[in-house]
């Protein structure tokens, strides 16, 4: 089975992120790791280069919409928590609050979730609208509530 550090490795390494790319949250049951590159992506190719990434994990990809990701979001909230961090309660629309923030700056955000064996997986890469390095990428692996 693979390790929440070996996933968020794939990752990096698939968009070239991996130098210099470090973990925000590390515990037992989830990693979260950002980092960027100086590599930039055409944005029309951000969904294919997200979905290829999930076929090389092995995931299964999910709506954001659906029922399935506010339970991961929950979960993965709650396995942050139990980080020491203090942060605030996640909710269903985080992901669509970052992407409208980011994009009001000038970014252009895609991102994907998916479902393997044992984890979650949050991928999330946001680049200037004209394509001007760098190319941000954030890699989210939580361990799946059983």
């Amino acid at each position: 089975m693979k390790k929440t550090y070996e996933i968020a490795g794939q990752v990096m390494g698939f968009f070239d992120s991996f130098k210099g790319s470090r973990p925000a949250i590390n515990n037992d049951r989830i990693l979260i790791v950002r980092g960027r590159t100086r590599t930039t992506i055409p944005i029309s190719e951000f969904e294919s280069k997200l979905s290829e990434i999930g076929e090389i994990l092995g995931g299964t990809e999910l709506e954001a919409t659906s029922e399935k990701v506010t339970e991961i979001l929950k979960s993965g909230d709650k396995h942050i928590k139990e980080s020491t961090i203090n942060t605030s309660d996640v909710d269903e629309h985080g992901f669509i609050r970052m992407k409208e923030e980011l994009e009001s700056m000038g970014l252009v955000v895609g991102y994907k979730i998916f479902e393997l064996p044992s984890f979650d997986v949050v991928i999330a890469i946001w680049e200037d609208k004209n394509e001007i390095p760098p190319l941000y990428v954030e890699v989210t692996v939580s361990e799946r509530e059983g």
